[in-house]
């Protein structure tokens, strides 16, 4: 009997990036609406895939290890 289980590391990592992707996305168009001029619009959506993805990876980690 096999004891290999593939890991499941990559597919992680693609939802975890996927969510701050999505998430810098609405946090850019939030701000677009409301006026903000594009520099800081930008810049606040990159802060926010930053600080998501860090967030999703720091929780996988402590979740499942």
């Amino acid at each position: 009997m096999s004891t290999y289980e593939p890991s499941l590391r990559g597919l992680w990592a693609a939802v975890i990036m996927l969510g701050a992707l999505i998430a810098a996305m609405l946090g850019t168009v939030i701000l677009w609406t409301v006026g903000a001029p594009a520099y800081t619009s930008l810049g606040a959506g990159g802060a926010t895939f930053i600080g998501v993805a860090t967030l999703g990876f720091t929780l996988r980690k402590f979740l499942t290890e």
